[in-house]
């Protein structure tokens, strides 16, 4: 069984014997205490095809281990993962029931049993890539949600640029219809006050005809004034003299009476 186990890889501490030497037989202590002794077990695997292969642990004169598959020197990671792919799990020693592994079994709880099962069907060696992928999954979804919270912030910003330039837009067409509007609004003015300038040319140019025909009538009135103030003087002085001469007959008279009142009393 030690023969076995030890081509199998399973560790000195399983085995008889503190060291890898200590499994080398001999028949006396001189020889235990010889150096440069080897030894080696090699195992024959007959494959469904009904081909060899060979596995061969050695204790080389150092006291170390020697792998060899088809006699070729190899690993041991390649050692035993070529016996892993036989299904031969060297961790769990699913090949052989060592003293005290059943009474050690059945002491064990739900958990040791789980983490038991786990190592011999091979998941223990899965979990570590499983926690991996987990850790991945774990990272993946929160840069997902990181993603889908920039992708929504996004969304939510080209919503607002969006809602903005649409106001902008129509910011910019009520200031077109504005200024269209104030345009119509100063051409109307202007229109009006174009009209209104020439009414009022119009109305100016009237009243400058009247103001001169009132300016030529003033000035024939003024002549028909000058004219007839001459004949006022005229008649003034006709008046003054007619005046001069009542007064002189007056004065004449009024001397007659007298003369005659005075001739009467006499």
């Amino acid at each position: 069984m030690d023969a076995i186990s030890f081509v199998l890889g399973v560790r000195t501490g399983h085995l008889r014997g503190a060291q890898l030497k200590d499994l080398i037989y001999a028949y006396d202590d001189r020889e235990k205490e010889q150096k440069g002794r080897r030894a080696f077990v090699r195992l024959v695997y007959l494959l469904p095809d009904g081909s060899e292969l060979q596995f061969t642990r050695a204790i080389t004169s150092s006291g170390g281990s020697e792998y060899r598959i088809d006699g070729k020197v190899v690993n041991w990671d390649e050692y035993s993962a070529r016996l892993k792919e036989l299904g031969i799990l060297v961790k769990a020693r699913n090949f052989l029931v060592f003293q005290g592994d059943v009474e050690s079994i059945a002491s064990k709880n739900p958990k040791e049993l789980t983490a038991l099962f786990e190592q011999i069907s091979g998941s223990e060696d899965l979990k570590r890539e499983y926690e991996d992928l987990e850790e991945k999954k774990a990272r993946a979804e929160e840069k997902s949600a990181l993603v889908y919270q920039k992708k929504r912030t996004v969304v939510m910003e080209r919503k607002q640029k969006k809602e903005q330039k649409e106001e902008a837009e129509k910011h910019l067409r009520l200031q077109d219809q504005l200024k269209s509007l104030k345009k119509e609004h100063f051409l109307w003015q202007l229109f009006t006050i174009h009209n209104d300038s020439i009414k009022m040319n119009a109305e100016l140019d009237a009243e400058k005809r009247n103001q001169e025909d009132l300016m030529q009538e003033l000035e024939k009135f003024g002549h028909e004034a000058d004219k007839k103030k001459k004949e006022q003087e005229k008649y003034q002085k006709e008046i003054t003299q007619c005046e001069r001469k009542i007064k002189e007959r007056s004065f004449k008279l009024d001397k007659h009476v007298r003369f005659c009142r005075h001739l009467f009393h006499r």
